[in-house]
């Protein structure tokens, strides 16, 4: 643990530092679940260009698929493993492994998760345990995992918890309320454990997207048309100060910035990518 006159020091060589390189990962090993696709690629690819190491972790078996295209693409070191976040000791085992081949920070991102919509008469046991189970459980699974193998390591580690703006409120269309429920305790988790592990140099942080254009969200809503005007994501796009619904790199850019030195003073924060759509 890092005294306050050690972390100064590191802050104000932050401070002179050119701001391009705190925002380079080179010698970092990031960990993203839900890898495969959708917000945990579009993360990977990014940290992949800056640098970082990456594993990519995701129960659909793409996720191999995933990691070389990336590897090719940014000439980087990116390997894909078939693993399910609800199982902890699998993630006990990337975090230890992952937190002793670095040589300074651990970067670990929750993006695994799943939002079927079931309204209150269909939302039964296996259905709420199944979103709770991967959503919630599985995104602290990951952080206790990091942060207990970084710890032990001596690494610094910034934990990146993928929420949603339905974790501020429940949003449309109905049907959500496990979704919903998870996704609020995912960011009341963010900010209990950014108390608990910042005196261990470990920051943890939270992004709430609003509706992000992916493959799964398409096929449950249909393909975005924003000029036709009709279909799901135009509607959204109405409802948002900036028209427009997000990408999956919109959600990848802000947690570059959250795991980087360029935030080396930000722990706790619960970061909404939602084109404003909360201000109204």
């Amino acid at each position: 643990m890092k005294t306050t006159p050690e972390l100064m020091a590191d802050s104000y060589a932050y401070a002179e530092a050119p701001f391009a390189s705190l925002v380079r990962f080179d010698d970092t090993v990031a960990v993203v679940t839900g890898g495969a696709a959708g917000i945990g690629r579009g993360i990977a690819s990014r940290l992949a260009e800056l640098g970082a190491a990456v594993v990519l972790l995701d129960v659909d078996p793409q996720v191999t698929g995933t990691a070389a295209e990336l590897a090719e693409r940014h000439g980087a070191e990116v390997e894909g493993r078939l693993v399910d976040v609800r199982r902890s000791a699998d993630l006990d085992a990337v975090a230890r492994a992952a937190a002793a081949r670095t040589p300074r920070k651990l970067v670990w991102v929750n993006a695994a998760g799943i939002y079927p919509s079931h309204l209150l008469g269909d939302l039964g046991d296996a259905e709420w345990d199944a979103v709770v189970g991967l959503d919630l459980t599985g995104s602290f699974y990951g952080s206790r995992a990091a942060a207990l193998a970084a710890r032990e390591a001596g690494r610094e580690a910034v934990v990146i918890n993928i929420s949603s703006v339905a974790g501020f409120r429940t949003g449309r269309p109905p049907g959500l309320t496990h979704y919903a429920s998870a996704k609020h305790g995912v960011q009341g988790m963010t900010k209990a454990l950014a108390a608990e592990l910042g005196p261990d140099g470990i920051r943890v942080n939270c992004i709430a997207p609003g509706a992000v254009v992916t493959d799964t969200l398409e096929s449950k809503f249909g393909s975005m048309d924003l000029e036709a005007g009709t279909d799901y994501f135009s509607t959204r796009a109405q409802e948002m100060p900036i028209r427009r619904p997000s990408l999956p790199d919109d959600v990848a850019r802000a947690a570059c910035f959250l795991a980087s030195d360029a935030a080396a003073n930000i722990t706790g924060v619960i970061l909404p990518v939602d084109a404003g759509h909360l201000t109204t």
